[in-house]
């Protein structure tokens, strides 16, 4: 029977339900989620150790885009023969990581106490799901001083939006409820004017596009296929492209960038089931794929709203494909029959998260709910993709 818990783990747990939701900076026995990343995509591979239970462990992880070690001992693992737990860590940098930090940071107490140098990930599994990193979409040299192309990557779960600028004017697609981050990062670009848009309602995480314009006093805008507005130098066309949902769109700007949302993605496109109606919806996609964006050329640059995995992030840093490579790798554009293609998807679909369903519900404005669950629904990455490829 295992002993009565000493004071210290009570204190522990205590202190484990408060997550402070400020900006930590890292210290000797605390990490944040940018220096982990930065550490582990760089080569400098501290072990990451998970003290999650086995079922979220399993679930959701942190990913890097180099190979790191990662083992799993279990928090109540320590609870329940503290020294064998200690044991199967290795003695050397450990990161400790939890859902919330609390737990996690208890564990690092431990092993530093057994002269293992711990570092506590601030904020645990829930600051790496929240994390939102702006990157700079390279383009020619002739075009930079006309506009700049900003993807922000949330890596934790695969979501990405993204911020156009040009000569003062803004437009952002597909913000996170993050808002904080696009309008620090607004401001300090100096932009004057904002448009704020979706590119379909979502259904893997809450949308910030209304909260972000309200903030900013901006305009939430909504635009239907052939519509196109002016963001300083360059044109911003709305293309409709049902299939992922019936009011799904794609965004053209200057002619040769594609924010295409959820209906394509670098290794797969869109499910097209969330509504219930995946032959219908595929039949959508199907015309999408092969009408609506078939016009567009193969040196058009596809900047997604979501990715499966670290190998889709580029050497520049960034999530992108031409289209022409797209055309060539996916299976889903070398189906000439609209029956097949719908097969094809019967096929690679799966049943959705049970979370997706209220997602939806609250981005349609039907409903709200307080922060706290909204944080529990958008735990783990995304699916929102379907691929004939798996």
């Amino acid at each position: 029977m295992a002993a009565s818990p000493p004071t210290w783990l009570t204190q522990a747990v205590r202190k484990s339900r408060c997550l402070c939701e400020a900006c930590i900076m890292s210290t000797a026995t605390e990490i944040d989620v940018k220096e982990l990343l930065a550490k582990i995509d760089s080569g400098r591979r501290p072990t990451l150790l998970d003290v999650r239970n086995d079922d979220e462990f399993g679930n959701w992880k942190i990913e890097g885009r180099a190979g790191f070690e990662i083992i799993h001992v279990p928090y109540f693992d320590f609870i329940e023969d503290e020294q064998a737990a200690i044991e199967r860590v290795p003695a050397h940098e450990v990161v400790v990581v939890c859902a919330k930090g609390g737990s996690s940071e208890m564990v690092a107490d431990i092993l530093r106490g057994a002269g293992i140098p711990a570092r506590n990930l601030i904020g645990g599994m829930i600051a790496y799901g929240e994390y939102l990193e702006p990157l700079k979409v390279p383009r020619p040299r002739d075009e930079e001083g006309d506009f700049e192309i900003w993807q922000f990557n949330r890596r934790g779960k695969g979501c990405l939006s993204y911020a156009i600028l040009s000569e003062g004017d803004a437009i952002v697609v597909d913000p996170s409820r993050a808002i904080d981050v696009y309008a620090s990062f607004l401001e300090q670009s100096g932009v004057r004017k904002v448009h704020v848009l979706d590119t379909h309602v979502h259904a893997d995480h809450v949308s910030g596009s209304r909260s972000l314009a309200e903030r900013l006093g901006a305009d939430h805008t909504s635009m239907k296929g052939g519509e196109s507005i002016r963001v300083g130098k360059i044109l911003f066309q709305a293309i409709a492209t049902p299939g992922h949902t019936p009011n799904s769109f794609c965004f053209l700007a200057a002619g040769r960038y594609l924010l295409s949302g959820d209906t394509l993605f670098t290794k797969s496109v869109g499910r097209p089931d969330l509504g219930g109606q995946v032959v219908e919806w595929s039949l959508d996609l199907f015309d999408t794929l092969k009408d609506r964006l078939g016009t567009l050329s193969d040196s058009t640059l596809v900047l997604p709203a979501h990715y499966s995995d670290m190998t889709e992030i580029d050497p520049n840093d960034v999530v992108a494909a031409r289209l022409g490579q797209l055309r060539h790798d996916l299976p889903e554009f070398k189906v000439h029959d609209p029956n097949r293609f719908s097969e094809m998807m019967l096929q690679a679909v799966r049943t959705p998260p049970p979370e997706y369903a209220r997602i939806i519900d609250v981005n349609l404005g039907n409903s709200t709910i307080d922060a706290d669950l909204m944080v529990q629904w958008e735990l783990g990455k995304n699916a929102c993709a379907a691929s004939a490829q798996h």
